[in-house]
């Protein structure tokens, strides 16, 4: 999982930005901004455009990267939060109560490529999974042998 300053293609954006969450008091943080307000100022009208366009770019990039690491870390979550399940239960029913298949569960799950792109969970697919899941441990909840 790459850290947002990694997603910082612009060098004088990343080396300040680095800079300030380096920082360790609320006075060198001010500094580094002041530094940076400073070279900014220094720039002509042009390369103030040209600057404020990099930084418009950079901030795009790095939420994009930003939004692939919350979907990247929301399949881990679950894929922990299940622990054992998927070895103690069956995928395929539960891929069905959700109205899907076991491969595409499984895609889900392990984060597998799917026409170039790592398959992921949706909200509302997250929520049917759970809803599969809830309704197959009420199930299993309401038996009784003896």
């Amino acid at each position: 999982m790459k850290q947002p300053v990694d997603l910082i293609k612009d060098k004088k954006l990343k080396e300040n930005f680095t800079a300030y969450l380096n920082s360790k008091s609320p006075e060198e943080k001010s500094r580094v901004v002041s530094e940076y307000r400073d070279w900014f100022n220094g720039l002509s009208a042009e390369e103030q455009v040209a600057a404020t366009t990099a930084i418009m770019d950079n901030v795009s990039h790095v939420v994009a990267g930003v939004r692939d690491n919350l979907e990247e870390l929301d399949s881990t979550i679950i894929r922990s939060k299940l622990g054992d399940v998927p070895q103690a239960v069956s995928l395929s029913y539960i891929a069905t109560q959700c109205g899907k298949s076991k491969s595409w569960l499984s895609q889900r799950l392990n984060g597998n490529k799917v026409n170039g792109k790592e398959a992921r969970f949706t909200q509302s697919e997250v929520k049917a999974f759970q809803d599969a899941l809830h309704a197959l441990g009420q199930r299993l909840l309401s038996i009784s042998l003896l």
